[in-house]
């Protein structure tokens, strides 16, 4: 909204190819040959995972939408790129009192849990207009996505047993505490599909609307590098997959997805003259 109200005072400058008369329906000025558009895209996902944490102590979703740079090569021809970033962070840090019976008395235990994610994208993509006199623009357009996907997690935790000492022969109780640091870092391309359908606000440089996409993207190195502190303080380090729970030494390993996603789009078109 803070978007739209800046652009009110930029009516001036606004496209001139869209002339409207008294006794037309004012549709907005359409782009054309020669003109640019800053596209901003979020998706249906994106603004849930925002709403969902917010306001929360322990989670929170951030990051940039979906902004596309679009050029129009012709009157139905676009070029565009895209540029993405987000993440999610989650954090839990708690302590509680556990009774150790009479000999032993209270111990204080602690369960940390830390969460951190980042994805970054840098899309190039084509987009083609049907008709520049429908009241509707309706387009279809690909995208070939490439980017990184990263992960950090730690887990963190203690607890107390009870062990036999058989040079005194007492009993005592041991702490022992374990830590379980989880990291990620892939490189992922893919290639997209979409269809998309937007209105030119009034007579201003503006249009609303949205886009409907399938994506299909591939992960070159779709592993979690573990590093493990056990209870008795030795490391050991090793991958996993999502495939299987094996621990391996070294591992190779690519995976495929696919994802379809709703985005809400806002464009302030321009040009050089």
């Amino acid at each position: 909204m803070a978007l739209c109200m800046a652009f009110v005072g930029l009516a001036q400058a606004q496209l001139s190819q869209g002339q409207t008369y008294s006794t037309k329906i004012v549709t907005g000025n359409r782009p054309g040959a020669g003109d640019w558009g800053l596209y901003f895209g979020p998706s249906y996902s994106e603004i849930i995972d925002l709403v969902e944490t917010m306001g929360s102590q322990t989670e929170k979703a951030f990051g940039l939408p979906l902004i596309n740079l679009k050029y129009y090569a012709g009157d139905r021809a676009e070029i565009r790129m895209g540029i993405q970033y987000n993440g999610h962070n989650s954090k839990t840090d708690g302590t509680y009192t556990q009774e150790y019976g009479e000999d032993y008395g209270n111990r204080e235990l602690y369960s940390n849990y830390h969460y951190g994610s980042r994805r970054f994208r840098v899309s190039p993509g084509f987009a083609y207009h049907f008709s520049p006199k429908n009241v509707l623009d309706v387009y279809v357009g690909a995208t070939l996505p490439i980017g990184v996907d990263a992960m950090n997690q730690v887990d963190e935790s203690n607890y107390y047993q009870e062990i036999f000492n058989p040079e005194t022969e007492e009993y005592s109780l041991k702490q022992y505490e374990m830590k379980d640091n989880q990291k990620y870092s892939s490189f992922v391309m893919g290639v997209g599909a979409f269809i998309g359908l937007q209105a030119f606000v009034a007579d201003l440089p503006l249009s609303l609307g949205f886009e409907y996409g399938l994506t299909g993207m591939m992960r070159t190195n779709d592993k979690v590098f573990h590093e493990v502190t056990d209870y008795e303080g030795e490391i050991q380090a090793y991958y996993t997959s999502g495939l299987d729970e094996f621990q391996y030494d070294e591992l190779s390993n690519k995976s495929r997805y696919m994802g379809s996603d709703i985005r809400f789009t806002i464009t302030y078109y321009f040009n050089n003259k």
